[in-house]
């Protein structure tokens, strides 16, 4: 960016605090956390106008009842699956995707601050939702009315979807536009994840259930059943062979430095857990069945139909050796993504990020999945993800979740750098 350009834009910033903790504040007093995901109406419908204002062309759409019905829904799921899909046209030769949720977590416990209202302490802003992912919503709502103001025109035309369910899967909003053929562009920034580094690769995500099969009789005589408790362990413990299989593979994508020095591991890993176990009917009743879930990351490298297979390979080994009857059932969740580091896009992106953070960021993978996987396997965009919010300590998803004050202001010249 040339330097009489920056200097202004740096300015701007600084003078837009208000305006950016303002836009927050709105975001996070809509309590979208999901479930139920009841609000998703209101906030989008409050964001409307706002795009509208800075020449977007706006659409609410809500997932149809028939999609909802066969891909989503749930008996804790509450209210119009609403979401927003904003364009604008600046004639560009190139066109980019900006992406990222409005849905959060529920507040849980622990809180020091109401978790919908934003409150400042010292350099940071707490509530929920700020760092995963309103505070990157927040941010890009500045830089728009920041280039609006300065007459920046961006050198792409845009399209902003801001999607809903994402926290709660498997179908989200973005699963459904993807479906639909709504993300249009060359390139996609997911402003989801956190501002350690800049994500090109992810864990694709498959939850699974095995239910173990016994027999029920009175306690006291239990040789006149089969305990399916008792078994499930024998699976644990078998299956405990598969985990260290699994997780000796590594991907060619690197962890972030934190996580490397938290694991010690220098690349993303698959993992295999065992995360649910159910079963029992009473004290004195031989369990005849029991439930064990869990969920088995893959990396970029592994095929899910690969992964499916492996595990059913192992189970039937398991059965054959203990004579255990068993049945397994796989749901596979969203995707693993990958973007090759040398493409154009990959490095217009961190460039922008390392100038606009004052500090060099990173190509990193991290181990958990996003839905933007599921819509750039569609689209084939290649995609960059960052946020505004620190894995290490922002606390996303628990209590008292906070952003720095600085990283929003430089999230907003990021956006600014990299779209003018």
């Amino acid at each position: 960016m040339e330097e009489r350009k920056a200097e202004i834009l740096a300015k701007s910033v600084e003078r837009r605090e208000n305006e950016l903790i303002g836009y927050l504040n709105e975001l996070v007093r809509i309590p979208t956390f999901v479930p139920p995901g009841k609000n998703y109406a209101r906030i989008v419908d409050m964001l409307i106008p706002v795009f509208v204002d800075f020449g977007f062309q706006c659409e609410r759409i809500d997932m149809p009842e028939d999609v909802y019905e066969a891909k989503q829904k749930n008996d804790d799921l509450r209210g119009a699956r609403a979401n927003l899909i904003a364009t604008k046209d600046t004639g560009a030769d190139e066109s980019v995707l900006i992406y990222t949720h409005l849905d959060v977590v529920p507040a849980g416990e622990g809180w020091n601050s109401p978790p919908f209202e934003t409150v400042i302490k010292k350099d940071r802003v707490y509530g929920r939702g700020v760092a995963d992912s309103k505070g990157s919503v927040a941010s890009l709502l500045t830089a728009l009315s920041l280039m609006y103001e300065q007459n920046w025109d961006s050198k792409y035309n845009l399209t902003v979807a801001l999607t809903t369910d994402e926290e709660i899967g498997p179908y989200s909003g973005l699963c459904y536009f993807a479906d639909e053929g709504l993300l249009r562009g060359d390139y996609c920034l997911c402003m989801d994840g956190d501002n350690e580094g800049i994500a090109i690769a992810t864990n694709g995500v498959l939850n699974w259930e095995i239910r173990v099969q016994g027999k029920s009789c009175h306690s006291s005589i239990p040789f006149m059943g089969v305990n399916a408790i008792e078994a499930a362990e024998v699976v644990m413990s078998e299956l405990e062979d598969v985990k260290k299989k699994v997780e000796l593979r590594e991907s060619k994508a690197p962890c972030g430095s934190y996580m490397t020095d938290i694991s010690g591991q220098e690349h993303i890993k698959p993992v295999f857990n065992v995360t649910m176990i159910n079963g029992g009917v009473k004290e004195n009743i031989i369990p005849p069945s029991c439930t064990l879930r869990g969920d088995r990351r893959y990396i970029p490298e592994e095929d899910v139909s690969d992964v499916i297979k492996e595990f059913e390979d192992a189970l039937e080994a398991i059965k054959r050796k203990h004579g255990i009857e068993l049945e397994l059932h796989s749901k596979p969740g969203y995707p693993p993504m990958f973007t090759e580091p040398d493409t154009e896009w990959v490095i217009e992106v961190q460039e922008a990020v390392s100038e606009a953070f004052g500090v060099a960021k990173a190509l990193i993978g991290v181990q958990g999945g996003l839905d933007v996987a599921y819509a750039v396997q569609k689209t084939n965009q290649p995609v960059c993800a960052f946020g505004v919010g620190s894995f290490l300590d922002g606390n996303a998803h628990g209590a008292d979740e906070n952003v720095r004050i600085r990283d929003l202001k430089d999230y907003v010249k990021f956006l600014v750098g990299l779209l003018t």
